[in-house]
């Protein structure tokens, strides 16, 4: 496995972050912020594990898209990332979870070939955001 410099770059976006805030460091407000728990952010930040998938689409969405290049990753698709923009008024966990199933529509989409506009684009994105708590049904 190749060793990026992930908790790196991870680590200065949080002293980045940091520095922004008045009065003394406050890593839960940071972890509340990007809707992860303080122990995967740790583990981001000592490179025991790397984000992954919605994780990544998520970090994305507050620290920009320079982290699909430190994880050697290819950027999303714009249309993924604006329709992730659109969360950006959530709170830390549910723009994480809206990450998520964002992420994992979009997989599944590309890998059926379905066409994004259709129904069944439409079905898939329910799907994903109804596993990851929304509900998105019409009434």
């Amino acid at each position: 496995m190749i060793m990026s410099n992930f908790p790196d770059w991870f680590t200065q976006e949080y002293r980045r972050w940091n520095k922004t805030r008045p009065g003394e460091e406050d890593f839960l407000a940071f972890c509340s912020l990007i809707g992860y728990t303080p122990e995967t952010v740790l583990s981001w930040m000592h490179g025991e594990s790397t984000p992954q998938n919605g994780e990544v689409l998520s970090i994305a969405g507050m620290f920009g898209i320079k982290v699909y290049k430190v994880l050697g990753l290819t950027k999303p698709d714009k249309e993924l990332l604006r329709a992730y923009a659109s969360f950006s008024n959530l709170a830390g966990e549910l723009r994480s979870k809206a990450a998520h199933a964002l992420w994992e529509a979009d997989a599944e989409i590309k890998q059926k070939q379905v066409v994004p506009e259709s129904d069944e684009a439409k079905a898939i994105l329910a799907e994903a955001f109804d596993k990851w708590g929304f509900s998105v049904s019409g009434s």
